[in-house]
């Protein structure tokens, strides 16, 4: 079979390659792939693999950064992703983890409730006289923006902007300059340091402060590394859910039974969440790197040579799923890898995307009648510029009628 450019996000535009993969894992479950600035890389489809590599953080490094360099020039040895959460390996990564981890527990995802459930209900009433909109701008955007502006204590006049920086730095579209990513990255940084300015004057209660004020060890964060993890989380605390949301309603509508068995059962829309991010899988990959010379499967990999763990493939796996193409609201999905396949970089908002999506799709079920794709082909709609995050630009909809918010 032709070898694709993985790296390229162009490769991603039409859908993960499903098909591509299921042949790899047969016949070539770790492959190698030439990369035009790295000397290559390694591509790791299994199941058990990429748990394994996931998981055995002394073996396998975040450092530099996880990415896997695309179409722009890859940012690896300035150092700019290294301060990252998601670019630390442990200890320090267990350190700036149990401090930030202050913000998100359970007592607090549990206080914002009522605030992603009013999020959900404006959202929708707000589409309610319509009998069509866009998602993803309409709906799906707009609430993980406002539940995580709302944790981490961003004013509702500057999260659009926020927003707008966010998908600009990632560079989730291909018409931004290389200069216009680094502007926009720039600009976050400088609102970090004003909100982290702010509150030394005028304490609040959300996760900017809750950062600022921890310590471990004597330790506490320095403002760089305040300003890296706003960044992320705003690009990480909304990619995830906004794509599941987007891309897993989707599905239930091209998956009619599915959607009518959560219709007669909405106890089962929390398993239906996981068994949505295992079939979508919206995180394609991050990176690793040994530390030694290692194997993985039957694989001999050098220390040092990048190592691609593909969550898609790893959840469409044959030997960890029983027919794993077919989406099943009803089977037991838990061991998907949807979240990073547990060890120390398990997402760490999961629990909050979880949330937000249980109370999104149960409005999704519960209130609107005779929903439907607003276009004929679904192949045709437009996906985000990215061999990272797998998700829709846009996507239409249409319905009958959308019945009040109970």
């Amino acid at each position: 079979m032709k070898q694709l450019d993985l790296w390229d996000p162009a490769t991603f535009h039409s859908g993960f390659p499903h098909d591509y993969f299921r042949y790899m894992r047969e016949n070539e479950p770790v492959f190698w792939n030439e990369h035009p600035v790295w000397d290559g890389y390694w591509n790791v489809t299994r199941h058990a693999d990429v748990l394994r590599v996931s998981r055995d953080s002394d073996c396998f490094s975040s450092q530099p950064d996880p990415f896997l360099a695309g179409d722009r020039p890859p940012s690896e040895g300035d150092g700019s992703n290294s301060h990252m959460l998601i670019s630390l390996d442990p200890p320090d990564h267990t350190k700036m983890r149990k401090l930030v981890n202050r913000g998100f527990t359970p007592r607090r995802v549990r206080d914002l409730e009522e605030k992603i459930q009013a999020q959900v209900d404006r959202l929708v009433d707000q589409v309610s006289e319509k009998t069509s909109c866009e998602m993803v701008s309409e709906i799906a955007v707009e609430l993980p923006l406002q539940v995580i502006a709302d944790l981490v204590g961003v004013p509702e006049e500057d999260r659009h902007q926020i927003f707008h920086w966010t998908e600009v730095t990632f560079g989730f579209d291909a018409a931004y300059t290389l200069e216009e990513q680094v502007e926009a990255g720039a600009a976050m940084f400088a609102y970090a340091d004003q909100m982290c300015e702010i509150r030394k004057m005028e304490p609040h209660d959300d996760l900017i402060s809750v950062l600022m004020e921890a310590e471990i060890d004597g330790e506490s964060l320095d403002q760089i590394q305040i300003d890296v993890f706003f960044m992320l989380l705003q690009n990480a605390g909304s990619e995830t859910t906004r794509n599941l949301i987007t891309t897993g309603t989707l599905e239930l509508i091209r998956h009619p039974d599915q959607l009518q068995i959560l219709r007669d059962d909405p106890s089962l829309i929390p398993n239906a969440i996981e068994e949505l991010l295992r079939f979508t899988s919206p995180v394609m990959q991050f990176v690793r790197r040994p530390r030694y010379d290692t194997m993985v499967g039957e694989q001999e990999i050098k220390a040092g040579e990048p190592v691609v763990i593909w969550y898609p493939s790893a959840n469409r796996d044959e030997r960890a799923f029983e027919n794993p193409d077919a989406l099943n609201v009803t089977r037991d999905a838990s061991q998907h890898l949807a979240f990073g396949a547990g060890g120390p970089h398990f997402c760490l908002g999961a629990s909050l995307a979880r949330l937000e999506a249980k109370m999104m799709f149960e409005a999704i079920v519960d209130r609107f009648e005779d929903l439907d794709l607003g276009v004929e082909d679904p192949s045709t709609l437009p996906r985000l510029h990215s061999n990272l995050i797998d998700g829709y630009v846009e996507l239409p909809l249409r319905w009958k009628s959308i019945k009040p918010a109970a």
